[in-house]
């Protein structure tokens, strides 16, 4: 049976790419480690400095994995996982991206920050034809992880901003718990709406959302304290704004003819009583986390 593939195109000057060849500039493309490669060296370096520090954090803070078992359950954890609370927050999240974002009959969807690509895995056991785009092909926190799963789908190493893929193609585009990591998401999300199919929707899941952009610049400079504190670094590398407001994300919906609309999701009842005494705490309101859905 032949295996579904995205039509990819080159992701600097946008020609068709047959055969992982660009017709247009001669850029040579190739697969390694089950993984389509359409990140380049200059891309790649950019990103590399944050990456570094990115993994370095996740490390210490006990997030890197690496049973296989681990990835297949997500986003299900133990209840000691370090990140229970996080994950409960996702599988609302998750919830809301099926019932409002997801038709009932098999669609094209591409995950965007796909990480570990646990949410591709989930969708593409649906019968969903699911490609997974992230920078990172670390076996923990990145592409590489997706050898453990026994569903397949398309894996591609590549920056959001510089899509290797023809345009109209997909039903969905979902920012993984991403878009917040963009330097200008409204750009980005105009990059994403070039991948829409008609009638398709635009999904941004768990990034961190305010209504003030205020306390959005708090929230990230509490977080960069904190990581400065707990790890030792002189400065905390951010490669995007950290956050996103609802009238920003709006804003860049209208240009695009789209309609948006937010389904928060809870989280257990412990991590909203903290959120809440931190609130008290900080003086800044708490971001909202869940899922914007734009159509």
């Amino acid at each position: 049976m032949r295996v579904w593939l995205p039509r990819f195109a080159c992701p600097e000057c946008r020609a068709p790419v047959p055969a992982l060849a660009c017709g247009g500039c001669g850029a040579l493309f190739d697969r390694r480690g089950g993984v389509f490669r359409f990140l380049s060296s200059q891309r790649a370096e950019a990103a590399e400095p944050f990456q570094r520090q990115y993994r370095a954090v996740r490390a210490r803070d006990g997030y890197r994995p690496a049973a296989p078992e681990y990835y297949r359950m997500l986003p299900y954890v133990a209840r000691d996982d370090p990140s229970a609370g996080q994950w409960r927050v996702r599988r609302e999240s998750y919830v809301h991206l099926q019932r409002h974002a997801l038709p009932a009959c098999p669609v094209q969807a591409l995950d965007l920050g796909a990480g570990s690509g646990w949410l591709s895995h989930r969708l593409a056991a649906f019968g969903h034809r699911m490609v997974a785009v992230d920078r990172l092909d670390d076996e923990a926190d990145g592409l590489g992880a997706c050898r453990h799963y026994p569903v397949s789908f398309v894996v591609v190493q590549a920056d959001f901003d510089a899509l290797p893929f023809e345009p109209a193609q997909f039903d969905l585009v979902v920012f993984d718990g991403s878009l917040h990591y963009s330097p200008d998401p409204a750009a980005t999300l105009a990059e994403a709406t070039r991948m829409l199919a008609a009638r398709g929707a635009i999904a941004v899941m768990d990034s961190p959302m305010f209504a003030r952009e205020r306390d959005g610049h708090a929230m990230v400079a509490d977080e960069l304290r904190r990581i400065e504190a707990a790890h030792g670094f002189r400065s905390v590398l951010r490669p995007g704004l950290g956050f996103l407001t609802f009238t920003a994300l709006e804003r860049a919906a209208s240009s695009h003819g789209l309609r948006s609309r937010f389904f928060q999701s809870q989280g257990p009842i412990g991590w909203r009583v903290r959120r809440q005494m931190a609130r008290l705490r900080l003086g800044r309101a708490p971001a909202s986390f869940g899922v914007w859905v734009a159509r």
